[in-house]
């Protein structure tokens, strides 16, 4: 409880950030982030991204009218992207989600989003220098296409992450994105060009922010730099 409570803490803290530099900047902000702790380069190099949780996701039990159906839950879904994000870079190696998984049944008997403590069982077990672990907020699809949309796709989510030898949290992130037509944001060009000008659902737009969480993570414990392509799942 108290995990989440300091994770509740720190995302009213970077939502503040965002909103500021929002205001101070009329380029689109859809990601804010923050080391916590000083962090040595090439300190951190095997990570173990956990199943997020959707436990203070708000879903409508009765659907909207016109949206369509969701491949899978809005947990995997995020914890794919950044899992596949994460592989993009050759400097730290992401483990395996099977093997994470394997670690989760043997502690805890099924694969699930972990409390904090769980996540620092399971990063314990596999050895991990670091877990990434983090919350689905809002994940709403469009309604409509990718020509025409009636609302379009709106997703937040928060990633922390934490060393197991300690259980102290090294850096934090939060990411939060809906499309704008140009004709109402002129300065939403950038987000435009990412979706390639269409009209995007969810996941992409979850995919999106997983590659630049990612990326401000990469360089955080790094430093900026040319990623190395690898294979994705």
């Amino acid at each position: 409880m108290q995990g989440r409570r300091s994770m509740g803490r720190a995302l009213v803290v970077l939502a503040s950030a965002w909103w500021a530099l929002a205001g101070c900047n009329p380029l689109p902000m859809t990601i804010a982030a923050r080391p916590l702790t000083p962090i040595i380069k090439g300190e951190i190099r095997r990570i173990a991204v956990m199943p997020f949780s959707t436990a203070g996701l708000a879903v409508d039990p009765l659907g909207e009218p016109g949206a369509e159906r969701l491949a899978e839950p809005p947990g995997e879904t995020v914890t794919r992207a950044m899992t596949a994000a994460m592989r993009a870079y050759g400097d730290w190696e992401i483990i395996d989600d099977l093997t994470v998984g394997e670690a989760f049944r043997r502690l805890y008997g099924e694969v699930r989003a972990p409390t904090p403590s769980e996540a620092l069982a399971v990063g314990t077990l596999l050895r991990a220098d670091a877990v990434l672990r983090g919350e689905v907020q809002i994940f709403e699809d469009r309604i409509g296409s990718e020509l025409a949309a009636k609302r379009p796709a709106r997703v937040i989510f928060a990633a922390e992450l934490v060393r197991p030898s300690d259980g102290l949290a090294l850096w934090q992130a939060q990411y939060a994105e809906q499309q704008q037509p140009l004709s109402e944001n002129l300065w939403n060009l950038p987000g435009f060009v990412r979706a390639r000008g269409t009209w995007v659902r969810a996941s992409e737009l979850a995919r999106i922010g997983a590659a630049q969480m990612a990326e401000r993570l990469h360089a955080a414990l790094f430093g900026p730099a040319p990623r190395t392509r690898r294979g994705r799942r």
